[in-house]
């Protein structure tokens, strides 16, 4: 039995040694007799829900679904970015219960012909979470999405900008922030600062401190992006020019409502058509901002803690691009094993402070041995040694 929201279920009414119920949907009218009045108003219950699971439209228990996202403490933006991930491809003018496992599994497929390997990943994890959601509140009895299998393997990381290609972009970001576009402050701080696309967006007046030189995260996707970052010059004088005469409690970007994230997708994408770079998402100016960091030579404590994670491995995961971690520890290495070999073979020359010891030749084979995690512990002892 299909219904439409005007559906109405009316009774247990008594006809003699019966019980009646009378269906109403639209113009037409059904009556229903049963034994007892326990029976009618157990098939009452039984009815409705029946009728509700298909009455309730997938866009209305969408918005019932942030709604209880939101109530749980999920910050407003992430709210936002799952509602708006889930109706860009489920039909929110169908009801809930009309998606079969065959449909639900043709969407998913759809999805896989149109978006990377990882954003269709997200897509069906997100759709198997809202019919889990509607099923624990009776709207549906069965998750359409339950038995379908993720396709393919993600890939680690981003695409990044090469060093040139990034400075490219920078100077380009850097003349446009200086006439007051805000937009290309918001990208500059996601390349100079590496923070998170909703880190940006959600910042207000207030977290600018020091006369722009300190920029203040007091929360984030976890309890490590708390934090406090010093601005760099070149953004510092930017970033006070931004808060002036806002409110302490308004958005730096968008004023007293803000932007969604699609602000910074689309704005970057326009800069990497004009300067013909490869098409990047914010989030990978983040990356960037690790990879230039490590391969600079900072420890793997300071580039995580620049990110807000709680440790390096999940920046190495994520975030640094191929070979960074490498090139540092070549770096690192030759800079305290590298020697001389014409002074060393010198009568008269005097033995280095740092002269190799008979060992180094095994240290090298065993440095070639080492795990990722390994050699990011490594390093982040490295730069201690160097500097004595």
């Amino acid at each position: 039995m299909r219904g439409t929201p005007s559906t109405r279920i009316l009774g247990p009414y008594q006809a003699r040694d019966k019980w009646r119920l009378v269906i109403i949907d639209g113009p037409s009218r059904k009556s229903m007799i049963f034994g007892s009045v326990e029976q009618a108003e157990a098939a009452r219950a039984s009815i409705g829900e029946h009728l509700q699971q298909h009455v309730i439209l997938i866009g209305e228990a969408l918005t019932q679904f942030a709604d209880d996202k939101r109530r749980s403490g999920c910050k407003p933006l992430s709210v936002q970015a799952v509602f708006d991930r889930l109706s860009s491809f489920l039909p929110t003018d169908r009801p809930m219960a009309s998606i079969s496992e065959e449909e639900a599994k043709q969407i998913y497929e759809s999805l896989g012909e149109r978006f990377a390997t990882a954003t269709h990943h997200a897509a069906l994890k997100r759709a198997k979470e809202l019919y889990r959601w509607a099923m624990e509140r009776k709207l549906v009895s069965v998750n359409p999405f339950a038995q379908i299998k993720p396709v393919g393997k993600p890939r680690r990381g981003k695409l990044q900008l090469s060093l040139d290609e990034a400075r490219k972009l920078s100077r380009d970001l850097l003349t446009d922030a200086r006439q007051g576009d805000e937009l290309s402050l918001a990208l500059l701080l996601q390349v100079l600062l590496g923070l998170r696309t909703s880190e940006v967006l959600l910042r207000k007046v207030r977290d600018v401190d020091d006369g722009g030189r300190m920029l203040i995260i007091p929360s984030g996707k976890t309890e490590n992006a708390r934090r406090r970052l010093e601005v760099p010059d070149v953004l510092a004088e930017l970033l006070r020019g931004q808060s002036l005469h806002k409110a302490p409690d308004a958005f730096l970007f968008g004023g007293t409502s803000g932007h969604r994230q699609a602000w910074m997708w689309k704005g970057l994408r326009r800069y990497c058509e004009k300067l013909a770079l490869p098409t990047v998402c914010p989030h990978s100016l983040r990356g960037l901002h690790s990879s230039l960091a490590v391969e600079a030579g900072r420890t793997s404590q300071e580039v995580a803690a620049q990110l807000g994670h709680g440790s390096f491995g999940v920046t190495a995961l994520h975030y640094v691009r191929p070979g960074a971690i490498e090139n540092t520890r070549i770096r690192k290495v030759s800079g305290l094993l590298a020697t001389d070999p014409d002074s060393s073979h010198s009568p008269n020359a005097s033995p280095p402070s740092d002269s190799p010891s008979p060992t180094k030749s095994a240290l090298l084979s065993q440095l070639a041995t080492l795990s990722e995690a390994d050699l990011a512990k490594l390093l982040a002892v490295l730069p201690t040694i160097s500097d004595k």
